[in-house]
């Protein structure tokens, strides 16, 4: 879409006050497809949109006034692009899923995984991992729970970068292992692709980036689960912490290894 032609639609959408680079990502992601299922969401769930909080290569996530259960919320709404995504990489993640598998198609494989992801964060949140809550889904678009303070979103881990080494970061590191536990015992899944860039820090860490995240009779659950693991040891021992990637496997999986490794 062309930025000269944003105005009307920014409008519709009761777009809050952004700046032009803000401007510039909303006409890359609004395609007449998003669009319509923006204004189906915004009569329901938003407010007023706001400025933009990432931007990335599958997804872009803007902030938004919403509403959810008649109380009002700051959200977080992540469109992913259709145009740009790389299904290829989706697929691993999607075939082995007995949720999914059945309904695969080049078409829809978009808006499958805006749905994965939004089932995956259901899940998990269930089952008291801290996640963003997940408020609703249509087709490219995912609404979830906001997470940061006055429309600015909490830094990941890596962002945080040496300013981490000033807060508790055992404390933090035995929450973020707990919620890995909890993610594979109670929510029986398996994150996939955590690490430090997707693990936010706010008063405590919140995983986030679901999307990729399987079940854990997925064949390659319990490989991804020691790759998480392995990323989370990794960055956290550049902090000082020494301890075994074997050791935090047993104390996430416990006795319902039924896989092997």
């Amino acid at each position: 879409m062309r930025v000269e032609d944003l105005d009307r639609y920014l409008d519709k959408l009761r777009i809050k006050e952004i700046g032009e680079e803000d401007r510039k990502i909303y006409a890359e992601v609004l395609d007449q497809r998003t669009l319509k299922t923006l204004y189906k969401l915004s009569t329901k769930f938003i407010k007023a949109m706001g400025g933009v909080v990432s931007t990335g290569k599958e997804a872009n996530v803007f902030y938004a006034d919403g509403i959810f259960e008649g109380k009002e919320v700051a959200m977080a709404v992540k469109i992913y692009r259709i145009e740009t995504s790389s299904f290829d990489k989706m697929d691993e993640y999607i075939f082995g899923d007995r949720r999914f598998e059945h309904r695969i198609s080049a078409k829809e494989k978009i808006y499958l995984w805006t749905e994965k992801e939004f089932r995956n964060l259901e899940r998990a949140f269930d089952s008291g991992v801290r996640v963003p809550k997940p408020y609703a889904y249509l087709r490219n678009v995912l609404l979830m729970e906001f997470i940061g303070e006055n429309e600015t979103p909490a830094p990941t881990l890596v962002e945080l970068g040496k300013e981490l080494a000033e807060l508790d970061v055992e404390k933090i590191f035995d929450e973020v292992v707990e919620d890995v536990r909890k993610l594979f015992q109670k929510a029986e899944l398996v994150h996939a692709d955590l690490s430090e860039y997707n693990i936010m820090l706010l008063e405590n860490p919140v995983i986030i980036d679901m999307g990729q995240a399987v079940l854990k009779d997925h064949p390659l659950a319990i490989s991804y689960l020691r790759r998480d693991i392995r990323n989370v040891v990794r960055f956290f021992s550049k902090f000082g912490l020494r301890v075994s990637e074997e050791e935090i496997f047993e104390e996430i999986v416990g006795e319902s290894n039924e896989n092997g490794d």
